[in-house]
């Protein structure tokens, strides 16, 4: 018997909504050609794509990450301010392209005001130094009749743009990187930029470099860090960059189980750096996404499936059931390359992973409350080489029979429950790849509005389907008239489907 049991009384910690935030970076049509092509009939004054606005707008966006991601580690945030016409062209080294600097912080800060979302941005520490980071929070947050201040008013911008919170550089620890440097080496360097950051503006949010795979890097860092920082950053891509198999579909399904494992190490980093439990610092899963970039048949709408739609629901599922330890959350990238969004000369493709978005992003409250699911599981094939773990010496495991598990455990039933002053919220994904289920929802504690409640069911009986410019709407969300609501009731789910019902709170 599969059963939900929602206790609407009960709460168990604060949702933040930046969990709901996205990426841009200067890459693969990210901004150019994306939400930035001025020029295009469909592009306003300012070169922003008014269709591309409207699906963000449409989302609520809560942040939004800039410039990098990798491309963050060779970038000089002045080459991006100033007359577009006399900004500097130079070659860019983290996708070997070339970087016309058309899109910038004023740009950037231009397209956070028009979708009313905060700016999160991530400074240079490749070949960046302290002081081009001190005076790029200055030339943002300054208030006083200094250089940089003056100098964002000389551009039109009196009023600060009041930046709340900056990344202490991108994947520092990566070969890939420009400037790479190990734990100990990150974490002086950082904490030197750190106080440089703070000095120009006291109330400002840091995010240390963090590595989810790796507690040893998030301890050393943490432990320097530790009263500097607000947040450390852990990423994660499935697929081209991670281990899984997009054609396993019970494979995929471990996807949010494997990143709960994560998450769960990078929490005990931060009590051990910090020497306590209280879990001040939190968790910002800066980067993440099914899909990484290098994957064959990466730009293609086809490539995005209802699939992909299930793993970033069960991911964002994922993300609100852990409030109490991640605050911050980015989806990289969202538009265009293995974005939730495609964006063509005359238009917009929505991925199915977009309304993953949309649903939960919608309809979730600031509350996280009680939610006990009891269903089946089944089995979801580990793929090899895994990051994160210590690798047992044979003898080990022969000598003490220590089991290395080949696999994840995970319900055919995933839910978490929010509430907001007027509505309860249930955000429910059956992952069973072929069988229907019928769920018995019990849901006490708060008197509610029966007539008034709804559900939204994502599905379609292929679950290879896909969004594409010929048939855009192949996949899109139903709202399903349901009568019989009560405090104890049966709700038929769809297989590889996601189910959103909003229960109306009474008057």
């Amino acid at each position: 018997m599969h059963k939900i049991t929602v206790n609407a009384g009960r709460i168990l910690g604060a949702i933040d909504r930046n969990i709901f935030g996205h990426f841009q970076e200067h890459a693969f049509g990210n901004i150019y050609g994306g939400v930035f092509d001025p020029g295009n009939p469909l592009s306003d004054s300012r070169g922003f794509r008014t269709d591309v606005l409207e699906e963000l707008k449409r989302l609520n966006v809560p942040m939004l990450r800039y410039p990098g991601g990798n491309f963050v580690s060779n970038y000089h945030w002045e080459d991006g301010i100033g007359d577009p016409e006399n900004r500097r062209r130079v070659f860019e080294y983290a996708w070997n392209t070339e970087e016309s600097n058309q899109f910038g912080t004023i740009e950037f800060i231009e397209l956070c005001r028009e979708l009313g979302c905060e700016p999160y941005i991530c400074v240079n520490m490749g070949t960046g130094t302290i002081e081009e980071a001190m005076n790029w929070v200055e030339f943002c947050n300054g208030t006083g009749n200094t250089h940089y201040a003056n100098m964002r008013r000389k551009l039109g911008y009196d009023e600060p743009f009041r930046v709340k919170y900056w990344g202490l550089g991108n994947e520092v620890y990566g070969p890939w990187q420009m400037g790479r440097l190990n734990a100990e080496d990150y974490a002086k360097k950082a904490l030197e930029f750190a106080k440089a950051m703070k000095w120009a503006d006291r109330t400002i949010k840091l995010v240390a470099c963090g590595l989810e795979s790796d507690a040893d890097w998030n301890y050393t860092a943490i432990k320097t860090l530790n009263f500097y920082i607000d947040y450390i950053s852990a990423h994660h891509y499935s697929v081209g960059w991670g281990a899984f198999n997009p054609s396993d579909y019970l494979q995929l399904m471990g996807i949010p189980e494997y990143m709960r494992q994560l998450n769960e190490v990078t929490k005990a980093a931060i009590n051990c750096g910090c020497n306590d439990s209280s879990g001040r610092i939190k968790i910002a899963w800066d980067e993440w996404n099914m899909f990484g970039w290098l994957v064959d048949n990466v730009n293609e709408d086809s490539s995005y499936t209802l699939t992909n739609a299930i793993v970033t629901a069960s991911i964002l599922n994922f993300f609100i059931r852990n409030c109490d330890s991640v605050k911050i959350a980015n989806y990289s990238t969202f538009i265009n390359i293995n974005g939730a969004v495609s964006v063509h000369e005359s238009g917009v493709v929505k991925r199915p992973q977009y309304y993953a978005f949309e649903l939960i992003g919608n309809n979730c409250g600031g509350e996280l409350l009680d939610c006990i699911v009891k269903s089946g599981c089944f089995e979801a094939p580990k793929p090899p080489n895994l990051k994160g773990g210590r690798p047992q010496p044979p003898h080990i495991a022969n000598e003490f029979r220590i089991k290395d598990d080949s696999s994840f455990v995970v319900p055919y039933i995933d839910a978490v429950a929010s509430a907001d002053k007027e509505r309860v919220y249930l955000s429910v994904i059956n992952k069973h790849l072929t069988d229907d289920i019928s769920v018995e929802l019990e849901i006490n504690g708060r008197e509610f509005d029966w007539e008034a409640s709804k559900m939204h069911v994502l599905f379609h009986e292929d679950v290879n389907a896909a969004n594409t410019l010929a048939a855009p709407n192949e996949i899109v969300p139903l709202t399903v008239n349901h009568s019989g609501y009560g405090k104890s009731f049966s709700i038929p789910l769809k297989k590889h489907s996601l189910s959103i019902i909003v229960f109306k709170l009474a008057d």
